[in-house]
């Protein structure tokens, strides 16, 4: 870090670094994306997301002229400030919103904001349908919307590098950003930075270099996964993890698997996706869990009616083994946990009445999510779920068989059956257990910095799994004692195992 980067952010706030999605681009980074970029023919080389000048200390060691967008005043004329005689042509705007440029090379570290926090989205989406006759997915963050912009706008024989997170190569609003990549075969490389707290301390997603030249059409692409910065230098000169032709790259298909080395190949005769036998929903998100959630104490001091108050399980750590019970959400509700949920139905009592008003007197009714509910305090119906799976988790995902009566947060999904799912809810346990699950159902996860791993329900409901041809296989015995060795040693036994091993080609 240099210290016009370290100035900055000691003197600007983080809320409004957060509010333009700045995170700055590592010197080793940038050198390498410039000097790649400047491979090709073309000495211009754009920059869409200037922020404080990274590319542009590159560029002036490998011989191209550099030009750039930026639409933060603030971080703009505090480059300036501290570089009074540079003379690169800077654009104050906003680049998701200026049309009708091309450009001879594409070099970028974009803003990153998720969808929730994207500036001008919607009218950023409409120029999209306008300029480029698509549609952008309402999930589609900010730096998602820098790429596909700047593929649109390389001139050949041009090259574009561009630092991102990588969550989209696993997620369905990425479906149309790899279609982009990979329509006309220019897609080179995907480099997986697995040491991202070094390029991004403040990350907390996966990041990765995309490389895309113009100029070439390939036969594969490369799928790279660095562990170190120093060894970024080199990295194009070493073997790839996966070098995957690009008859084999589906848009649909999650691409983050390419980077393991011992990717699996999951047979299609025996393998179906979840959603055949029901469906992973997310837990009640109630919009001000600090009003709605409550201690047993809490709610005795409110004189609260029992039939306003739904058992529910508010964080992970609240379960620490296989099966839960109501046995166990009594446990929880004696130790004075938050383990209740304010759910009245019908006419509040009372005494409910007051808390309602002392809730609008604190402003919870005019939360985001609050203000969009009639009434404002009515939470989202669910019914307790049999299976849950933990949305966030590092190494294992924890899945739980849910025997309670409890609904659930959003620290799980909840899955519920449908009639062919009915008689095989221990069957999809068992395999979600078990070694073989676990891996193949990570395939389906959402990768995070630091080791993290997020599930989102469509992602689970995609995943693959046993047709009913395997499950059948499993005598009700078998079940029944699997469920119990589960239950008292935490693992699958090995006879499962090998049944579900039968997906694997």
């Amino acid at each position: 870090m240099d210290r016009v980067e370290r100035d900055y952010l000691d003197s600007v706030e983080e809320n409004h670094r957060k509010a333009f999605g700045q995170f700055f681009t590592h010197p080793k980074v940038a050198d390498f994306m410039v000097r790649w970029v400047a491979g090709s023919k073309n000495r211009h080389v754009h920059d869409p997301g200037f922020g404080l000048g990274a590319f542009y200390k590159a560029a002036s060691k490998h011989d191209v002229r550099l030009t750039a967008s930026e639409i933060d005043p603030r971080v703009l004329n505090y480059w300036r400030n501290a570089n009074p005689n540079s003379d690169i042509d800077i654009s104050r705007e906003d680049y998701l919103l200026s049309w009708g440029k091309a450009f001879g090379n594409v070099v970028c570290n974009p803003p990153y904001m998720r969808f929730q926090k994207f500036k001008n989205r919607d009218l950023v989406f409409h120029r999209f349908e306008e300029e480029l006759g698509i549609k952008l997915s309402g999930y589609t963050n900010s730096a998602s919307a820098f790429l596909v912009k700047s593929l649109s706008e390389l001139e050949p024989p041009g090259r574009l590098a561009y630092i991102m997170p990588l969550e989209f190569l696993n997620t369905g609003y990425g479906t149309l950003i790899k279609e982009r990549l990979i329509d006309e075969a220019h897609l080179s490389a995907i480099i997986s930075l697995d040491c991202e707290k070094d390029v991004f301390p403040d990350s907390i997603t996966s990041v990765g270099i995309i490389l895309y030249d113009s100029s070439s059409r390939f036969s594969n692409v490369r799928f790279f996964t660095v562990n170190s910065i120093e060894s970024l230098d080199s990295i194009l000169e070493k073997d790839p993890v996966s070098e995957v032709p690009y008859s084999r790259l589906a848009p649909e298909a999650k691409w983050l698997t390419y980077f393991e080395d011992d990717s699996i190949s999951v047979s299609s005769q025996k393998s179906t996706t979840l959603d055949y036998y029901g469906r992973f929903t997310r837990g009640i998100a109630t919009g001000a869990n600090e009003f709605f959630v409550l201690r047993p104490s809490d709610a005795e001091k409110l004189e609260l009616e029992d039939s306003e108050l739904t058992r529910i399980i508010t964080k992970s750590s609240q379960i620490q083994k296989a099966f839960f019970t109501d046995n166990d959400h009594s446990v929880l509700m004696y130790s004075d946990e938050p383990s209740l949920l304010f759910s009245p139905n019908g006419r509040p009592s009372d005494k409910g009445t007051d808390y309602i008003e002392f809730g609008e007197q604190q402003g919870f009714h005019r939360r985001f999510l609050t203000n969009s509910r009639t009434p404002w305090y009515k939470t989202e119906h669910r019914v307790p779920s049999p299976l849950l799976l933990g949305v966030f988790s590092r190494g294992k995902f924890k899945v739980v068989r849910n025997e309670s009566s409890a609904l659930n947060l959003t620290c799980f999904h909840g899955f519920q059956p449908n009639l062919s799912g009915i008689n095989y809810i221990d069957h999809i346990f068992l395999y979600l257990s078990s070694a073989v699950g676990q891996e193949i159902i990570s395939l389906s996860m959402r990768r995070y910095g630091d080791g993290l791993n997020k599930f989102e329900p469509n992602d689970l409901n995609s995943a693959l799994v046993p047709c009913p041809d395997v499950f059948d296989q499993m005598s009700s015995s078998d079940v029944e004692k699997a469920l119990e060795h589960l239950d008292e040693a935490g693992a699958t036994p090995n006879y499962i195992e090998s049944y579900f091993e039968k997906l694997k080609e």
